[in-house]
């Protein structure tokens, strides 16, 4: 039979074992995080980093239209006099820029389109990495809190071991004289 110390020597480790586990799936579950979240950022500045260019081309060419269209007004502003003389010259003129403005704003409607269509793109595929990132987190959560809820029940059940251990004897059916003063041969059957 073990004695008293004995069997808190092995529930102590035990729960020294528990703990250490623990420790150890806490430390697999931060490094796993760690590489997730390296890995999101890596994918978000790839992501950046495509749609910069796209985006300023993009603000580039409105620009550049909104400057021709503008320079295009200004151009007529200035014809107005010499319209009354050249009005079949200018008619002519005035079609072919229309042209070439609608034109461009095509292109420019197109570009814009297709920068929508990156932008909703992009706005899908992060929707996505934060669904999963979210889904990650549910199951860590889940991983974590399991073994918690294990080893809380073990510390639970060694604690209430301990106070059974440490809760008096219960008293001795046998009367003891009370004249007679305790020896240490009698003491040696309590406990304390």
């Amino acid at each position: 039979m073990l004695n008293v110390n004995t069997e808190l020597l092995l529930i102590l480790a035990g729960v020294t074992i528990a703990v250490l586990l623990q420790a150890g799936v806490l430390l697999g579950i931060f490094l796993t995080m760690r590489k997730a979240v390296q890995t999101a950022k890596e994918e978000a500045d790839l992501y950046r980093g495509k749609l910069a260019p796209i985006i300023e081309s993009s603000s580039q060419l409105i620009t550049t239209g909104k400057d021709l269209v503008a320079s295009t007004q200004a151009l007529i502003d200035g014809l107005k006099p010499q319209l009354v003389t050249a009005a079949t010259e200018l008619s002519t003129v005035t079609h072919e820029i229309r042209a070439q403005v609608n034109q461009l704003q095509d292109s420019l409607d197109e570009v814009a389109a297709k920068a929508r269509n990156q932008v909703n793109r992009v706005d899908s595929m992060t929707t996505s990495a934060l669904n999963g990132l979210d889904r990650f987190g549910t199951f860590l959560n889940e991983a974590v809190h399991v073994p918690i809820r294990q080893v809380n029940g073990v510390v639970a059940a060694a604690k209430a071991i301990m106070d059974t251990l440490k809760s008096p004897a219960p008293a001795r059916s046998r009367p003891r004289p009370v004249s007679r003063p305790l020896h240490v041969e009698d003491d040696k059957d309590l406990f304390v």
